[in-house]
C-alpha cells in the first residue's frame, strides 16, 4: 500500500550514508595532515570544501525528513543524528582551519593521537549508519560499533586531561610553545577534538536508542 514511499525512505537513509563517507573522508584528511605536516595547508582546503558539500546535504537530507509521511525510524532521532554528523564535520574543519590560522609550526603526539581517535570514531559511525539502512539495528555488529564510540570517547577524556596538565606546565609544556598565547591556542585546539569525540558518542547514544526502540 504504501510502496511510493519506498524511494523517500531510501534517499535519507542514502544521503545519512553520503553524509558519514563525507565525514570520513574529512578525518582521513585531517589524521593525514597531522602526521604530515606538510598536507595540512592542502588538506585543509579539502577538508572545507567537504564541509560545504556536507552542509548542502544537511538541508537535503532534513528537507526530505520533514516532508515524509512515514518513516521506519522517528523523525527526531533521524534529525537529531544528521545534525551530530554536521557537528562532527564542522569541529574537524574548525580544527583544520585553526592550525593554520595559528601559525602551528608542528604536530605534536597528543594532536595525532586524537586524530587517530577521530577517525576510529568516523569510521565506526560510518559501518553502523549502513547497518541501520539494511535494518540490523539488533546485530551484533551494530552494537560492537556503538560500544567502541564509547570506548574511544574514554580515551579521550583521557588524553585531554593529560594534555591540559602538560600545557598547564606538569608535563611536556615544550610541545605546545614556551607562553600564554600558544597555550591558549592549545587549550582551544584540544577542547575543539575533546568535542568532536564527545559529538561521536552522542551519535552512539542515538545508536543504542534506535536498538531499544526497534528491537
Amino acid at each position: 500500500m504504501f510502496n511510493f514511499l519506498i524511494p523517500k525512505r531510501t534517499k535519507i537513509f542514502d544521503g545519512l550514508i553520503e553524509q558519514s563517507r563525507i565525514i570520513e573522508e574529512t578525518a582521513q584528511l585531517f589524521r593525514e595532515a597531522t602526521h604530515d605536516w606538510r598536507k595540512l595547508k592542502g588538506n585543509s582546503s579539502k577538508i572545507e570544501q567537504l564541509e560545504a558539500k556536507g552542509d548542502e546535504l544537511v538541508h537535503a537530507i532534513t528537507d526530505e525528513i520533514e516532508t515524509a509521511f512515514i518513516l521506519p525510524l522517528d523523525k527526531e532521532d533521524l534529525k537529531e543524528l544528521t545534525e551530530l554528523l554536521d557537528d562532527i564535520e564542522d569541529d574537524i574543519e574548525e580544527v583544520a582551519n585553526r592550525l593554520i590560522i595559528y601559525r602551528i609550526s608542528k604536530p605534536n603526539q597528543a594532536l595525532q593521537e586524537f586524530s587517530d581517535f577521530i577517525l576510529a570514531s568516523v569510521e565506526k559511525i560510518s559501518q553502523a549508519v549502513k547497518l541501520i539502512k539494511e535494518n540490523k539495528l539488533t546485530s551484533k555488529e551494530f552494537s560492537t560499533h556503538y560500544r567502541a564510540l564509547h570506548e574511544i570517547e574514554n580515551k579521550g577524556d583521557q588524553l585531554h586531561r593529560k594534555v591540559l596538565g602538560q600545557i598547564m606546565g606538569n608535563g611536556s609544556p615544550g610541545s605546545y610553545g614556551k607562553d600564554t598565547r600558544s597555550a591558549l591556542k592549545w587549550i582551544e585546539i584540544f577542547q575543539t577534538l575533546e568535542d568532536t569525540l564527545d559529538e561521536c558518542e552522542d551519535v552512539a547514544i542515538i545508536f543504542d536508542r534506535l536498538r531499544i526502540k526497534y528491537k
